[in-house]
């Protein structure tokens, strides 16, 4: 019995001794693979720290780096035994000591800052970094922890992108927002200097008509060659700026007096009316120059802006080619065609234009070469308003557009009612402005009032005024091309006021031309003027171009002009224009007499 009972207890005891082994081993093999797995945690740690593409960095509370990883020190350009023995006051830009001791005061109260900052290279050079960084707590120890990613690309990017905010990708020069703040800032010190200063608001004439015939690529070209032109009149002290399309502005600094911008004003003219070459096209464009002084027209940027761009609008209203000076009087002129614009508006849907017809008749044997379309608006309140009331505010504001396409057409529908009534050779003359030859739309818009209304091509003449010789005469003939493809015929219209010349007329494919009324009214005296009619008409029918004198008034003028072997003529002494509804009439009266 006692036998079997300490057997039992040996049994027992190795048992125990056993699982006590196995325990002991098991807590062995855990301790291993523990120490194993924190061995294989820091060793990640250290992969990760060591190896992150951006920097990352301790330091204590008094900016002393205690430990940062390669990024961090490459990011700096030093070592990292000489990273760890440096505070982060050495790698920040002295000017930001302040901001830096303010946000480690922030960090160490608890908050996480990110932010964008500037450190210090070791070679001087500055590295651009987004930082994240926060106060952290490892036993009984306490740490400044900061995330470093280099942001040099970004800012060069955003340095680019910033340029090009405040510049014309096109000509490199300011554009409107760079000038406002730059300008803003010279007005200031004119305002504590008491110095004058000018804003010139220059725009290129005729600009659209190069767009338009040439091409935008050869217009951008033109817009290149223009702002070095005029970077070339003004000072280093100056600033020039393209604000959009064809406009410039330039800002004088520091002016004697208003003469200094007439100066350069006169200096921007004379460089434009010299003649260029533009990729490959001889061009000729001149500008048109506005100009405000500052304090005398406005002492706020804005106001000198709004008065230097009303100048130029007068310049170019005057005939462009020219520079004006702001006179408060044009405010009320632009008031007033403000008033004009929306009266037209109200005309077109109110149709109050109307056609008047002045008929032209040979010289010879009175017969009816046709009538000339002349346009009268009639206003609500009674009043008559002759074309040159409102053309002008017509083609500025792109209302010549649908009024000039009304013309075309109820010329086109008057003349065939003619012919239906057995008129079978009457020609009716439309007057066509420069702007109007400018549409991309012109030959459609004519072809679609011959096929609208039947009448045949050749009894339909588009008159032309010698003022579309300033600026691309090519693209104007170009045009006039196209028209006399149609079958239509083209006069020119105003013969004699200075701008055409013996090769115009030989380019200009037109029929006839007209001379200008100031001759006529000159005819009857002993003057230059006078001794030109006979040149002008032989040179007229040495071209084979038939001649129409217009504005014949009296018996005196018509014997002249029959003596010099004018071909046709019209004028009060004839006709003054008629109503459409008149027009039989005088047709009846003509035959008897």
């Amino acid at each position: 019995m006692i036998a079997r009972y300490f057997s039992l207890l040996v049994a027992w005891w190795r048992g125990r001794i056993q699982k006590q082994v196995k325990e002991t081993r098991q807590d062995i093999a855990g301790r291993e693979e523990a120490q194993e797995h924190l061995r294989l945690s820091r060793l990640r740690y250290e992969m990760l720290f060591n190896r992150a593409s951006d920097g990352i960095m301790f330091m204590d509370n008094n900016g002393q780096i205690i430990e940062a990883n390669a990024a961090f020190a490459r990011m700096h350009g030093y070592g990292l035994e000489e990273i760890t023995r440096m505070n982060i006051r050495d790698l920040i830009d002295p000017d930001a000591a302040q901001l830096v001791q303010e946000r480690m005061v922030r960090v160490t109260s608890g908050e996480t800052l990110q932010f964008e900052t500037r450190h210090i290279r070791k070679d001087g050079s500055i590295s651009w970094q987004e930082v994240s960084t926060s106060y952290v707590s490892i036993g009984r120890d306490n740490f400044i922890q900061s995330f470093h990613r280099d942001i040099a690309r970004h800012k060069l990017l955003e340095t680019k992108l910033l340029a090009m905010a405040r510049s014309d990708t096109l000509t490199q020069l300011p554009n409107r927002m760079s000038f406002m703040e730059k300008v803003g800032l010279e007005l200031l010190r004119a305002k504590r200097t008491g110095c004058l200063c000018a804003i010139l608001f220059v725009d290129l004439d005729h600009f659209k008509s190069v767009n338009d015939t040439l091409g935008h690529s050869v217009g951008d070209e033109l817009l290149k060659d223009s702002a070095i032109r005029l970077a070339s009149c003004i000072r280093e002290i100056d600033i020039l700026a393209r604000i959009g399309g064809d406009e410039f502005i330039i800002f004088l600094n520091d002016l004697d007096n208003g003469e200094g911008a007439q100066q350069i004003a006169e200096r921007i003219r004379e460089r434009f009316n010299a003649p260029r070459i533009v990729a490959g096209y001889d061009l000729f464009i001149t500008v048109s120059v506005g100009i405000a002084i500052y304090p005398h027209d406005g002492d706020a940027l804005e106001d000198l802006l709004k008065n230097a761009d009303t100048a130029m609008y007068v310049a170019k209203g005057a005939g462009r080619n020219m520079f004006c000076f702001f006179d408060h009087m044009m405010h009320e002129n632009a008031a007033t065609k403000m008033q004009v614009e929306r009266s037209l508006r109200d005309a077109l849907v109110k149709k109050e234009f109307a056609l008047f017809y002045q008929p032209i008749v040979s010289m010879t044997d009175g017969r009816v070469r046709g009538f000339e379309a002349l346009l009268r608006w009639f206003k609500t309140d009674g009043a008559i308003v002759l074309p040159g009331g409102f053309i002008s505010v017509a083609e500025e504001t792109g209302l010549i557009v649908p009024i000039g396409a009304w013309v075309i057409e109820e010329a086109c529908r008057f003349n065939k009612k003619l012919v239906d009534a057995g008129h079978t050779d009457f020609v009716v003359s439309v007057n066509m402005s420069v702007a109007q030859l400018r549409w991309k739309s012109l030959v459609g818009i004519i072809k679609n009032a011959l096929d609208q209304s039947g009448l045949r091509p050749e009894l339909l003449e588009v008159e032309v005024t010698e003022s579309l010789f300033i600026g691309s005469l090519e693209a104007a003939i170009e045009v006039l091309n196209a028209i006399r493809a149609l079958g239509v015929k083209v006069s020119l219209d105003d013969f004699g006021t200075g701008y055409s010349s013996l090769v115009h007329l030989q380019k200009l494919p037109i029929g006839s031309l007209k001379i200008d009324r100031f001759f006529i009214r000159e005819i009857a005296k002993d003057s230059d003027e006078n001794a030109m009619i006979p040149a002008i008409i032989d040179l007229a029918h040495k071209l084979k171009l038939e001649v129409i004198a217009e504005g014949v008034e009296t018996a005196v003028q018509l014997e002249k002009l029959l003596g010099n072997r004018c071909d046709f003529y019209q004028g009060y002494f004839l006709s003054k224009p008629i109503k459409a509804d008149d027009v039989p009439v005088f047709l009846a009266n003509i035959r008897q007499s």
